[in-house]
């Protein structure tokens, strides 16, 4: 049996995708993400196996491997289907779509519910459902790449399903700049039709899950410039103002797509596979928690992306999927590593590097395992994250140290100008 525990690592929350983005993830963009592979036969297993636990594995809570038509039998059950994701890996996309063909396989025709899609347009995915829209017809009738970012290429195997079976789709997110209005200001700065949008009450987190984004707000604040305090020391009131707004926004979203998930359940009859970013799925705290307060007889099942290193914590998820933690850097380089919860060295493994990029022009080539950077180890992606907005503030390259063929080298990379 393979004991596997996933680390409860917070950067998966899209605030920190966006920041990440600035120097090393790059993940907004049809450019930034491959195309995802392509399913296997068997649902159990969607990608290239290596060893034991290979790339689209997927696991039971206790880390145990599921074969052949074990996915199917494990989803059959459920009325939620909720499947987290990192949202620029195309692994994670993949792991969503042999989900819904596995349900498929069970003989249930859900219906699928995106984050990626906000509720006013709706009458778009409506179109598509009856035929008047095709696949690709959908990211300019979407306004995909400035409403999502994320490649619409890493999403349309899901599409092509919905099509291919008849399968409803709908929308459960919010417009953005509404969402982010209403917890900065409230929501009666809205106007009557934003309002209108919106769902009837705010369900608020429990405390666990407000622990855990008060500690990933925290994290993030450590590393942006430092704010004026208090002269005991204490956050300002600028910065517990910012953090209500950031747990408002953050209960807003998922409240809104649990209203939106159960109201997409009871309408089309069938079970719903929900697909969001992991922040929103891990711990059953987000979307799952406000479902279970809205439909408390419904039977809700999580799954979530395991990425090597730790072993998974079992009350993450009830189902987890082998995926390693890879991103594309603006610098231009491809990284995968394992997460350790910042708890033990992790190297990252470059895998490929851009002809012509900023990372090419100082040297690196793949293979290069990257053990620290700026003179610190690397633990996770956050210490890369961290090192660039530092090297960012202070214009110098960022600085890198590989081992290549035994060998410890230093790198340093020019990084572009901020604006």
């Amino acid at each position: 049996m393979i004991k596997a525990r996933l680390p409860a690592r917070m950067f998966r929350l899209a605030g920190f995708l966006s920041l990440f983005a600035l120097f090393l993830a790059g993940c907004a963009g049809k450019s930034a993400t491959p195309r995802p592979q392509a399913l296997a036969d068997t649902p159990g297993g969607f990608a290239a196996k290596a060893g034991a636990v290979g790339q689209g594995t997927f696991l039971d809570r206790t880390g145990r491997p599921l074969a052949g038509n074990d996915l199917s039998r494990a989803v059959a059950p459920y009325d939620y289907i909720l499947v987290g994701e990192s949202h620029p890996s195309a692994c994670d996309h993949a792991a969503q779509a042999a989900v819904l063909a596995a349900l498929l396989d069970a003989g249930k025709r859900p219906a699928i519910g995106l984050e990626m899609v906000d509720v006013s347009r709706q009458d778009m995915l409506a179109a598509f459902h009856a035929g008047k829209l095709a696949v690709a017809d959908l990211p300019r009738a979407l306004d995909w790449e400035k409403n999502w970012g994320f490649s619409f290429s890493l999403y349309a195997p899901i599409f092509e399903l919905a099509a291919r079976h008849g399968l409803p789709v709908y929308a459960l997110n919010l417009p953005s700049e509404l969402a982010r209005r209403a917890g900065a200001r409230g929501v009666t700065s809205l106007s009557p039709s934003e309002n209108a949008l919106l769902p009837g009450q705010i369900l608020p987190a429990g405390e666990r899950a407000t622990q855990r984004l008060t500690a990933f707000f925290a994290e993030h604040a450590a590393m942006m410039p430092k704010s004026k305090a208090s002269p005991a020391g204490e956050p300002s009131e600028a910065a517990r103002e910012r953090l209500h707004s950031f747990l408002t926004v953050q209960a807003l979203w998922d409240t809104q797509m649990a209203f939106a998930a159960v109201a997409a359940h009871a309408r089309s009859g069938r079970p719903a596979l929900i697909l969001a970013g992991g922040g929103h799925v891990e711990f059953g705290d987000g979307i799952a928690a406000r479902i279970r307060r809205l439909d408390p007889d419904a039977a809700i099942l999580t799954i979530m992306p395991w990425r090597g290193g730790l072993d998974p914590e079992p009350e993450e998820a009830d189902l987890f999927f082998y995926c390693p933690l890879v991103f594309q850097s603006r610098l231009g380089f491809s990284l995968e590593m394992a997460e350790t919860g910042g708890k033990s060295p992790s190297p990252a493994l470059v895998t490929a590097v851009t002809p012509g990029s900023r990372a090419e022009t100082a040297g690196v080539l793949p293979g290069d395992a990257i053990v620290s950077v700026a003179g610190r180890p690397v633990s996770s992606l956050l210490d890369l994250h961290k090192a660039a907005m530092d090297a960012g503030r202070e214009k110098i390259p960022l600085r890198l140290t590989v081992l290549r063929g035994g060998e410890s080298l230093d790198i340093a990379v020019e990084l572009p100008k901020r604006p």
